[in-house]
């Protein structure tokens, strides 16, 4: 009987990251070959770009973000947004003065900055399921 549960458990797994989105991120214009670029992918207007609101959160190393570009797996079909940042000194923040950025950032479909960060609206694009959707980001 265990063994059953565990095969059917593997094969309901197996199955269902056949059928999840994947997302392929290139990042252009990135100047500087030092520090990490923090990623943020987020499925709720409500809470874009919140840093409180996002589905999922990570850094990679400029140089791997570079020659690799950024794969983000198992993704439910839905729309997603994203931002990023070049966290140049490494300080795990996005810094800014008098709240004008000091370092680079970025948000899917380049979506346009005026005052703030765009509206999930403009950012926003669909993943279905059993799809790979590539991303190119400019840095700004």
């Amino acid at each position: 009987m265990k063994i059953n549960i565990i095969i059917l458990t593997l094969f309901f797994f197996f199955f269902s990251k056949l059928n999840a989105g994947q997302i392929f991120i290139v990042v252009k214009n990135i100047e500087e070959k030092v520090g990490s670029i923090h990623f943020a992918l987020y499925d709720d207007a409500d809470f874009f770009p919140d840093n409180e609101g996002k589905k999922i959160g990570f850094k990679k190393d400029v140089k791997e973000v570079i020659e690799q570009g950024v794969l983000i797996e198992d993704l439910e079909e839905s729309y997603y947004a994203i931002a990023i940042y070049h966290d140049k000194n490494s300080n795990n923040k996005f810094d800014t003065f008098f709240a004008v950025p000091q370092e680079r950032y970025g948000f899917s479909n380049n979506a346009p900055v005026f005052f703030g960060p765009p509206s999930f609206e403009e950012a926003s694009f669909f993943v279905k399921n059993e799809e790979m959707i590539k991303i190119e980001i400019s840095l700004r």
